[in-house]
């Protein structure tokens, strides 16, 4: 039996991964706890609980309407039975996509070595120098780092993406992102909207809007509200 947790799927979606419809598997657990999280019932690590038997099921007699599959979480590369799970989506014929927040550099290396994942999602929560501000106190820089060579050096499909939360990160924090990715294209500036955060004084903010990104930083490529 596969051993990844799962926290809930979404049988169909157009929104997890951009031109493609999929399914989507949220796993049980995080390493970070970032204030700004949206899927707060995901952190807490759990020490038991459902697998993924009942969503690849689903899966299988979804295939002829899905190109492919989207692995988040919480944080999946916490989960040890994570490579097997994707070797049975994609003995289906189905793509995996896989978001991470780079603290495994080590898993990330072994899944896209063996072929195992098509398209990867990678969080660049903050600056370097202000990494733990932005994940609750983890000081996990080094490993993202070593994450993003990883999948640049690999050939495949990825993103970078960071969520901009503007009470957090200042317009000089992501200018500054910006710079440390050295303007990477695959890099993206995710909108903050209020609603379901970890930390719920944040539920309280605006949404944050396009307008000063692309003025200050023109060029980017910013998604969400508005944008």
């Amino acid at each position: 039996m596969c051993q990844v947790i799962v926290g809930g799927y979404v049988p169909t979606s157009l929104l997890d991964w951009p031109g493609m419809v999929c399914a989507s598997l949220f796993t049980a657990g995080c390493n970070l706890r970032c204030p700004f999280c949206h899927n707060p019932e995901l952190v807490p690590v759990p020490v038991a609980g459902d697998g993924p038997e009942a969503f690849l099921r689903v899966v299988e007699g979804r295939r002829a309407f899905l190109d492919g599959v989207c692995i988040s979480g919480g944080e999946p590369c916490m989960h040890r039975g994570l490579g097997e799970l994707m070797a049975r989506i994609r003995s289906m014929g189905l793509k995996v996509k896989l978001d991470t927040n780079g603290t495994y550099p080590e898993v990330l290396q072994d899944l896209l070595s063996r072929g195992l994942v098509d398209f990867v999602a990678l969080d660049v929560k903050a600056p370097w120098d202000r990494y733990g501000d932005l994940t609750g106190g983890f000081d996990v820089a080094s490993k993202v780092r070593t994450s993003i060579g990883i999948i640049r050096s690999w050939g495949g499909d990825y993103e970078l993406r960071t969520t901009w939360v503007p009470k957090l990160l200042s317009l000089e924090d992501i200018k500054a992102i910006r710079f440390m990715l050295k303007d990477d294209a695959h890099w993206v500036v995710q909108l903050f909207r209020p609603g379901r955060c970890l930390d719920p004084s944040l539920d309280q903010e605006d949404p944050a809007s396009p307008a000063p990104l692309e003025e200050e930083l023109r060029g980017i490529r910013v998604r969400g509200i508005g944008a």
